[in-house]
């Protein structure tokens, strides 16, 4: 059919015959820039897009004070394996390009304009706008809470899901608790901006870590923004971008995690469902957190007779000191972008993730992603 090659442009060209419509190439990743719309929700969001405008949706959202910089290597890798999808990364509310949300109690109560459910949403409103009827929908992290959202209040949107590190509630996380929410954000950042006399609702919900702290930087890259694994150069690019996410959002997204708890709701789930995780994810431990979403995602399995797999990453447990030093840990698609897309297109096509094991190997001459065909620990449930 070689010889018939022109028939379909002139076609076009006569306006008898509609091609598909590329994505913008003025977002078409995250080093060309983000294209921008109004929601409903009074939320202008910022995101990218590859991948023609008929094609099967997939939606990335990023964890807790990331932006879609976070899906960039996953995303590219995955319109590699099959430029047929549509793929979209979103800046979620008070993220990265994407406004704070508008309402005037907002400041005095930050929590209350960043529940998840407002997120949902959001992205309900995003899909909306875009006329995307259907999406499979793929969150890390805080991401795979706004996704579990989407599955549970907006099932006619949700294709299927895919959750990257993820729990079945948030609600206590010591470490989100800890070691985000107390110190520093309302420990030393909290305290250095009342020096300045930035102390009013609107004037600390408007502020950054970097008006709190000059060095904030380094605070981030050393104890947030952290990942032995992953391309240096991407933690790099990600770590500015954090130290600008404004303290409304750092406030308001963490206080409203730690009152999350899907235990119960998940019994509810009728969308097929796939959880990725790390062996060394220092935030959602293996247990509660992993065996607690394998419960929940059991039960839902057994009364609803849907689709839950779930697969471990890495094969080094998380050390005494609790934090990632050998293994594939909790940004799962940072540390191994090419097998997460090989996964997410694995579930998307087949209902499945691959057999295979991936696990990091870190020597003094630098990490070695290594995949171990037919190996990796996974549970399919009920």
């Amino acid at each position: 059919m070689a010889h018939r090659r022109w028939l379909v442009p002139a076609l076009a060209i006569l306006g008898l015959l509609t091609l598909p419509e590329a994505a913008s190439a003025a977002c078409s990743s995250i080093d060309t820039g983000k294209c921008t719309i109004e929601l409903k929700t009074g939320i202008r969001m910022a995101y990218v897009e590859t991948g023609p405008s008929d094609g099967k949706a997939v939606i990335l959202l990023h964890g807790l004070t990331d932006t879609a910089r976070s899906w960039s290597a996953t995303m590219a890798s995955l319109h590699k394996l099959d430029p047929s999808l549509r793929i979209l990364a979103v800046d979620q509310r008070g993220h990265g390009s994407t406004s704070m949300p508008a309402g005037a109690e907002c400041p005095k109560d930050p929590k209350s304009c960043f529940a998840p459910k407002l997120f949902a949403e959001d992205l309900a409103a995003f899909m909306e706008s875009l006329k995307i009827p259907k999406a499979t929908i793929a969150g890390h992290s805080m991401g795979s809470i706004v996704s579990q959202e989407m599955a549970l209040d907006y099932p006619d949107k949700v294709e299927r899901v895919i959750l990257v590190a993820t729990s079945n509630k948030t609600k206590d996380n010591s470490v989100v608790r800890d070691y985000v929410l107390n110190e520093p954000v309302l420990g030393s950042w909290k305290k250095a901006l009342d020096a300045k006399g930035i102390t009013s609702p609107e004037a600390i919900w408007n502020a950054t870590p970097r008006d709190a702290d000059p060095k904030a930087e380094e605070w981030i890259a050393k104890n947030w923004d952290v990942d032995p694994v992953a391309d240096p150069s991407l933690v790099k690019a990600i770590v500015p971008e954090t130290s600008h996410v404004k303290m409304g959002t750092w406030i308001g997204a963490t206080s409203a995690l730690l009152d999350f708890d899907n235990t119960a709701r998940l019994a509810n789930l009728k969308t097929p469902i796939l959880v990725l995780w790390g062996s060394q994810d220092s935030i959602f431990y293996h247990e509660p957190d992993q065996i607690g979403i394998i419960d929940a995602l059991r039960k839902a399995a057994s009364a609803n007779g849907i689709v839950a797999v779930w697969k471990q990453y890495g094969v080094d447990p998380l050390p005494a000191s609790g934090a990632q030093e050998t293994d594939i840990g909790h940004n799962v698609q940072w540390d191994a972008p090419d097998q997460i897309a090989t996964d997410i297109l694995s579930f998307i096509k087949t209902g499945k993730p691959t057999p295979d094991l991936t696990r990091a190997v870190i020597t003094s001459a630098g990490t070695t992603i290594k995949t171990e065909p037919g190996k990796a620990t996974i549970i399919t449930l009920p």
